[in-house]
């Protein structure tokens, strides 16, 4: 039974399909070197030109290339709810990226649904050009380790590495991107010093930045790469053991060791532990879930609009952010029928996972989203959208096995 099904194309040329995926692929990798330089102004907007191209060249391809009905149904409803969104009072205080990330979401996940064939393919013949892409990240964020403008202090008392970019919470997304184009790359040429050895400064990363949820999240991506690596299952949990062992320790001897510590608190009140342990996100995240319950039922199926969820916070905690979980946050700003197609575009992923690779890459793959969505939020951060997408093709097994790529391009078909 097919989750999306595609009738074969008939309006483009091989040819012409593949040339508009590597544009698709060069765009992605573009978008998150341009990322890693957000501590310089003019980066900022590329960036903003890059993801605008980037969503014009994928409505592109769907107009160009036949895409399954149902996608067409799910890009309406999307467009829908969003025109709703705005026809609630909208506030000049949000950034222009409020209003598109869940658009965003939902199309990219259509894209590579439907179409990871062809992205496969790109991303195959364009090896020479990832290869190096993902070379010269590295130097530059070796380089940005032992440069002093590179940290800033943050909660807990440590000193967090952010390389060029503005905050920790930026670099992180952009070494878990890079650490699935790490896989992606072992997934075409099976070079396993290759891998291991550019595994090494993303993982540092995320040591170093302080961010508990990616810290936690592109370890499990590692061990995903570890599966991958490493055949024989008795020699997987091996290692799988010898390097829990190692990132307990790297852990309780670098800064990001503070803020675990943080979480220990002397004190009976599990309220209290685990204000500290979600960061207080706990406090707010009552209040919103609260609010959404107390909605009409209007409000209930479509939302809030944008800006309802940061006066909310702002009353509640006298902080103007969004709600730090993906579930909450859709729930005020576009209902039950956001979340619903939050979910319905991107399940097909983890369900062709457990299909392709079995129960335990798909339980990896399901902890890396959603552990990021309940304690930090995916869907506003492009690069970390894009790492799990780059990730969830590079366990596909199936198609790399049948020659993607090698002249046997698929008609984005996702079958169970």
């Amino acid at each position: 039974m097919s989750v999306f099904r595609v009738n074969k194309t008939t309006t483009l040329e091989t040819s012409e399909i593949t040339g508009i995926n590597r544009l698709i692929v060069v765009l992605m990798v573009c978008f998150v070197l341009s990322s890693s330089f957000s501590k310089i102004g003019i980066f900022d907007v590329i960036n903003k030109g890059i993801i605008g191209m980037l969503c014009l060249v994928i409505l592109g391809l769907f107009f160009r290339k036949r895409q399954p009905r149902f996608a067409l149904l799910l890009l309406s409803l999307t467009a829908l709810i969003h025109v709703v969104a705005l026809a609630f009072p909208v506030s000049s205080k949000e950034g222009i990226a409020t209003y598109f990330t869940f658009a965003f979401w939902v199309l990219f996940w259509l894209y590579v649904v439907n179409n990871g064939d062809e992205f496969l393919a790109a991303a195959r013949s364009l090896i020479s050009g990832l290869r190096g892409a993902l070379i010269v990240w590295t130097i530059v964020t070796l380089i940005s380790f032992f440069t002093p403008v590179c940290y800033k202090i943050g909660w807990g008392g440590g000193r967090y590495f952010t390389s060029f970019t503005t905050d920790s919470f930026e670099i992180a997304p952009v070494a878990m991107f890079i650490l699935a184009l790490n896989i992606l790359l072992y997934q075409f040429t099976k070079d396993k010093r290759f891998a291991l050895l550019f595994s090494l400064v993303p993982l540092a990363c995320v040591f170093a930045a302080g961010t508990r949820t990616y810290l936690i999240v592109v370890l499990v991506e590692f061990v995903l790469l570890l599966r991958l690596l490493i055949e024989k299952e008795g020699q997987f949990y091996f290692a799988f053991a010898a390097c829990l062992i190692i990132f307990i320790f790297l852990a309780s001897v670098t800064n990001i060791g503070l803020k675990f510590a943080s979480t220990t608190l002397n004190s009976n009140d599990m309220n209290a532990v685990l204000t500290v342990f979600t960061n207080g996100r706990n406090r707010f995240w009552a209040v919103d879930f609260e609010a959404y319950l107390q909605g009409n039922v209007f409000e209930k199926l479509f939302g809030h609009g944008f800006s309802y969820v940061y006066e909310l916070n702002q009353s509640a905690i006298g902080m103007r952010l969004y709600a730090h979980n993906d579930f909450i946050n859709i729930l005020l700003n576009f209902g039950l029928s956001g979340l619903i197609l939050y979910l319905a575009v991107f399940l097909p992923v983890i369900v062709v996972a457990r299909r392709d690779n079995g129960m335990i890459v798909a339980l990896l793959l399901l902890v890396i989203w959603l552990f990021n969505a309940f304690f930090n939020m995916i869907y506003v951060y492009i690069a970390a959208v894009m790492a799990l997408g780059v990730l969830s093709l590079a366990i596909s097994t199936q198609r790399l096995a049948a020659g993607v790529g090698a002249g046997n391009l698929g008609q984005g078909r996702v079958t169970t």
